[in-house]
């Protein structure tokens, strides 16, 4: 009789064992349904079978590395940020950088003021001090720096990329941050490259000696668009790569040579050109870790396959997105959500190693800005979105769509997983396959159609096939994880 119960005992742990194997974990987001990032029910693997149609993944086949996922410390994001009370504030943290939220291991940093700032500043605004003996960044002490700190505090791997939108005005052809002439004049005086250079190599610096480690810089942001109301300078490439060439790339090598130079920052429309010519210099090239885009012109995802293909050895990181002002914080656009999840997979599917979104938060009516933290409503000083809003004055947090579809992807693709090949049969699913440095299979499918698509999981593990039958619902996304 013992032996009978021990042969049971042994036959229950090996069926338990091979069960929790072929067991996959998911998580869904769907409108119509309160699922946010909402745990499912397990399902089983089990033998292949017909159907028509079909997600297939081979783990076997492997593309990039990715590198992370986040959002930027703005000088308004860090003012909405300010205004929280302390649970607020812990809230807003745990939901982007813990464990338990969006796990978020990238930021970005404006280099000085931006669109997103309460109003225009620099780091030196002692007209021409070649030396930058006046460089100070006190005016970020007091909100910037904090927030980076506590945020460092949960995620102390967060890889900061730092942006100038513009130098001090003093610097400039038109003495101006911004380009109300447009780009006819709005450029980098020839006499002050070599200040702006140690401009950056100060900056990064002046954010060490406050702890704060910069992983990277962008030599300009949007260097092809010269705002009339707010910060901004125009680069051509063939001058973003002299500069780099001449005297970014020398300073920083010298003085930081730890910290990575991406070029462009700008529209994945003209990404092609512009790696083509900085790229083909190898003496602008050897000074460069890889290329920025942001998402403005809209997919163009061949354009970062044919960048990957002319210079496979450049990374591409995605260091901007935003949607409209949202009108309604409590009741948010469905489709901006889906907006972010398509140009995520889409990117991601085409070489990109990360996702940088643009602030971190802002208040209900998607500010402040230049404008100031009470007059917002203008659509050429405000009117986008955020992951996150507030209303400070009665101390309400409000996720946005696109908070959830964010996650799907940020929260389950750590640091160090690489793509992996997958095709999908029948249907017009969107869908983009990952393998952790775990050896976890990561795949995330998104639903952009009004009706229910059931289909069939297959894979395929060196020849060993297993499947499964799930569904996505109209208008969701969905994460599976299994090993």
């Amino acid at each position: 009789m013992h032996s009978h119960v021990a042969v049971s005992s042994c036959l229950l742990l090996f069926l338990a064992v091979l069960g929790s194997a072929n067991a996959i974990e998911w998580y869904r987001t769907a409108q119509y349904t309160g699922d946010r990032l909402t745990k499912q029910p397990d399902v089983q693997f089990g033998g292949d079978f017909p159907s028509d149609i079909t997600v297939a993944i081979n783990r076997s086949v492997t593309y990039q590395a990715i590198l992370g996922f986040g959002g930027a410390f703005t000088d308004s994001a860090s003012y909405v940020f300010s205004r929280l009370n302390s649970s607020l504030q812990a809230k807003v943290l745990d939901m982007y950088f813990s464990d338990d939220g969006l796990r978020y291991n990238m930021a970005r940093l404006p280099i000085g003021s931006c669109d997103f700032s309460l109003q225009s500043y620099s780091y030196d605004d002692v007209d021409g001090d070649e030396n930058l003996d006046n460089f100070n960044i006190s005016h970020d002490y007091e909100r910037i720096i904090p927030m980076i700190k506590r945020a460092l505090d949960m995620a102390p791997n967060l890889n900061i990329l730092a942006s100038p939108w513009s130098p001090p005005g003093w610097m400039k052809t038109n003495n101006l941050p911004n380009c109300p002439q447009g780009c006819s004049n709005c450029a980098l005086m020839d006499k002050y490259q070599s200040t702006w250079a140690l401009y950056f190599s100060k900056f990064i610096t002046a954010y060490a000696e406050q702890g704060i480690k910069i992983w990277g810089i962008t030599v300009q942001n949007e260097p092809g668009y010269c705002p009339p109301d707010y910060e901004g300078m125009h680069w051509t490439p063939e001058t973003e790569r002299d500069f780099l060439k001449k005297f970014l790339g020398p300073r920083l090598s010298g003085e930081h040579p730890d910290v990575n130079i991406l070029i462009y920052d700008h529209n994945k429309d003209d990404v092609v050109e512009w790696a083509q010519t900085i790229y083909s210099d190898s003496d602008a090239a050897k000074y460069a870790w890889g290329t920025a885009v942001h998402w403005y012109s809209g997919d163009d995802f061949p354009n970062l396959n044919t960048t990957h293909s002319l210079f496979p050895n450049k990374p591409i990181l995605a260091t901007e997105a935003t949607e409209s002002r949202e009108e309604d914080p409590a009741n948010p656009t469905w489709s901006k959500g889906e907006h972010y999840g398509h140009d995520i997979i889409g990117d991601l599917n085409n070489w990109v190693v990360g996702f940088i979104d643009w602030n971190l938060i802002l208040d209900k009516v998607g500010g402040p800005n230049h404008k100031g933290p009470n007059d917002c409503e203008g659509p050429d000083f405000c009117g986008f979105d955020s992951m996150m809003l507030a209303d400070d004055a009665n101390q309400i947090l409000y996720p946005q769509t696109i908070y959830y579809y964010v996650g799907h992807i940020s929260k389950f693709i750590p640091r160090g997983s690489v793509r992996v090949s997958h095709y999908v049969l029948g249907s017009s699913l969107e869908v983009a396959s990952f393998l952790t440095p775990d050896k976890q299979v990561v795949v995330v499918v998104m639903n952009r159609g009004d009706q229910p698509v059931t289909f069939k999981l297959l894979d395929d593990d060196g020849g060993k096939l297993q499947a499964v039958k799930v569904s996505a619902v109209a208008h969701s996304i969905q994460t599976f994880l299994y090993k």
